[in-house]
C-alpha cells in the first residue's frame, strides 16, 4: 500500500471512529452528570470531599503502575502482540505492588487532609488500581485499532450501573459508602466486559528487549503524568488541605460538571486523534492538514461553551444541585471559561506524543509546576473563590507557550489560533453580548418566576445567536462541519 492510500485508510478509519466515539461520550456524558445531580441532592458536600481525598491518592499511585506504557502500545509499530504482554505483566504486578503501599499509607494520608473517613475509603476505592491495572492492555488494543465500536457497547453497559447502586445505598444513609460501592461496581463490570470482547489473552512470555523499549517512550508518559497529576489534582490537594472537604467537595464538584460538559462536546475527538496522529507523524503536510482541521471544530465548541457556562453559572448550579451547595455557581462560571480557553490549545498535547516527543508534555508540565502550586497555596489563604480566581490566572499563563511549540513544531503561523478562530471569536463576543443583556437587564424586568425558565431563555438565546453568527461569518466551515458529521453518522 502507498503513503497515499494508507494515509486514506487512516483519514476513513478516523471518521468512522468520531460515531463510536461520541455515542460512548454521550452515552458516558449524560449518565455521569444525572447520577452526579442525584447524589449531589442526597448527600452532603462533604461526602464528595471525602472520596476527593481518596482519588487525590489513588490519582497518584495509578500513574505509576501504567508506567506510560498503555501509551507506548498505542504508539509504537514495533511487534504489538510481543508489546502487549510487555504492558500487561508490568501494569499487573505493578498495580497489586502500589495498592499494597496505599493501603498502608492510608492511615497517613487521612491525617495529612484532617479527614479520619478518607482512611477505610482509600484502602477500599484503591481496589480500583489493581482492577484497571488488568484492563489496560485490552482498552489500549480497542484504541490501537480504532474499535471504538466495542469500546462504545461497554461503555454503554457500564455507564448507569455505579449509579443503580450509589443512589440506593445514599437513600438508605449510607452516605460516602454509596460513592465507593457504585465506583468499584462500575470498574469490575467494565473488567469483565472488556476481557470478555476482547480476544487478547496473556501467556507468560516478556520481551525484555523490547520492554527497554517501550520504557524509554513510556518514561515520558509516565513523567508527563505525573506533572498533569500535580496540576489537575494539586488544586485539590491543596483545597483539601488548606479549605477542608466542604470546600473540596464543592470545588471538585464543579470542576466534575465542567469536565462532564465540556467531554460530552469534545472527548470524542481524543481517542481517535492520538492514533491517527502517530499514523501521520511521518507525513508533516498530512498531520498538519488534520490539526488545522480539528482544531478549528474544537474552538468552535470550546469557546462559546466556556463563556456561556461563565455568564450562566450561578443559574445551573441553583437548578440543579439546590441551595446547600452554596459557592458551586462562581466555581462553574470561572472553570467553565477557564476550560473554554485552555481547549483552544487542548489538542497540541496529541502532537507531541503523535510526534514522538512526548518529553514536551513533560517539560511543559513541570516548568507549569513551579509557578501553579505556590499561586495555589498563597491563593488558598483567602478561601474558595480566589482560589477559583487564581486557578484561571495561572492556566492561562500556558497558552502562548503552546502556540510557540506548535509553531516550532508544525512550522505554522504563530497567529494561527487568530486566523482559524476569528468568526468563532466573533460570534462567541456576540452571544455574550446578547446573554448578558438579557440576563441583567431584560429578565430583571419581566420578573421570571423559576430559575429554570431563566436557563432556558439564557441558553436558548445564546445558543441561537452564536449559531446565526457563525453561519453569517463562515459558511462553509460550519457546511464542511456538518458533511464530517453526517459522514461520520453514517459511516
Amino acid at each position: 500500500m502507498d503513503d497515499t492510500s494508507s494515509i486514506k485508510n487512516i483519514a476513513e478509519k478516523a471518521t468512522r471512529s468520531v460515531k463510536w466515539s461520541a455515542l460512548m461520550e454521550v452515552v458516558s456524558r449524560t449518565a455521569s452528570p444525572i447520577i452526579l445531580v442525584v447524589l449531589a441532592r442526597l448527600l452532603a458536600p462533604s461526602d464528595f470531599g471525602v472520596v476527593a481525598t481518596a482519588m487525590i491518592a489513588i490519582s497518584f499511585a495509578q500513574m505509576f503502575w501504567d508506567a506510560g506504557l498503555s501509551k507506548a502500545l498505542v504508539q509504537t509499530n514495533e511487534a504489538p502482540e510481543e508489546a502487549a504482554h510487555v504492558v500487561f505483566w508490568t501494569n499487573a504486578v505493578l498495580g497489586v505492588l502500589i495498592y499494597l503501599l496505599l493501603f498502608i499509607a492510608a492511615p497517613a494520608i487521612a491525617l495529612f487532609f484532617n479527614s479520619p473517613p478518607s482512611g477505610p475509603v482509600l484502602r477500599v476505592l484503591g481496589l480500583q488500581i489493581v482492577i484497571a491495572s488488568l484492563s489496560s492492555v485490552q482498552q489500549a488494543l480497542f484504541v490501537r485499532d480504532f474499535d471504538f465500536r466495542g469500546l462504545f457497547w461497554i461503555k454503554l453497559l457500564t455507564a448507569f450501573v455505579p449509579g443503580l447502586f450509589s443512589i440506593p445505598l445514599a437513600l438508605l444513609g449510607y452516605g460516602v459508602w454509596a460513592l465507593v460501592v457504585g465506583s468499584l461496581v462500575g470498574q469490575v463490570l467494565n473488567l469483565y466486559l472488556l476481557w470478555n470482547r476482547s480476544p487478547w489473552r496473556p501467556t507468560f512470555r516478556y520481551d525484555v528487549v523490547l520492554a527497554r523499549s517501550l520504557f524509554s517512550f513510556g518514561l515520558w508518559v509516565l513523567l508527563e503524568s505525573f506533572g498533569a497529576w500535580l496540576i489537575v489534582w494539586g488544586d485539590n490537594l491543596i483545597v483539601g488541605r488548606f479549605l477542608g472537604v466542604h470546600d473540596l467537595g464543592v470545588y471538585r464538584t464543579g470542576w466534575m460538571l465542567v469536565t462532564i460538559i465540556f467531554g460530552l462536546a469534545l472527548n470524542p475527538f481524543l481517542p481517535i486523534l492520538y492514533p491517527t496522529f502517530s499514523r501521520l507523524q511521518d507525513d508533516l503536510p498530512a498531520l498538519t492538514s488534520a490539526f488545522h482541521r480539528v482544531n478549528r471544530i474544537v474552538f468552535a465548541l470550546a469557546l462559546p461553551m466556556g463563556t456561556g457556562l461563565l455568564l450562566v453559572g450561578p443559574e445551573a448550579a441553583t437548578f440543579l444541585f439546590g441551595q446547600k451547595w452554596e459557592g458551586l455557581g462562581f466555581v462553574l462560571s470561572v472553570l467553565g471559561l477557564m476550560h473554554g480557553i485552555a481547549w483552544l490549545v487542548g489538542i497540541n498535547t496529541e502532537i507531541y506524543r503523535a510526534m514522538g516527543r512526548p518529553d514536551m508534555n513533560t517539560k511543559l508540565m513541570f516548568v507549569a509546576v513551579l509557578y501553579y502550586l505556590p499561586a495555589y497555596y498563597i491563593a488558598a489563604q483567602s478561601g474558595l473563590e480566589t482560589f477559583t480566581i487564581t486557578r484561571l490566572a495561572v492556566a492561562m499563563i500556558a497558552i502562548p507557550i503552546h502556540i510557540y511549540l506548535c509553531v516550532k513544531m508544525l512550522n505554522v503561523s504563530p497567529f494561527y489560533l487568530w486566523h482559524e478562530g476569528k468568526p468563532m471569536i466573533i460570534s462567541t463576543m456576540a452571544m455574550a453580548f446578547g446573554v448578558a443583556v438579557l440576563k441583567w437587564v431584560i429578565l430583571p424586568l419581566i420578573h421570571v418566576p423559576h430559575v429554570s425558565i431563566s436557563l432556558a431563555i439564557l441558553l436558548g438565546t445564546g445558543s441561537l445567536t452564536y449559531l446565526s453568527c457563525l453561519c453569517f461569518l463562515d459558511q462553509n466551515f460550519v457546511q464542511q462541519t456538518r458533511a464530517i458529521i453526517k459522514k461520520a453518522a453514517i459511516a
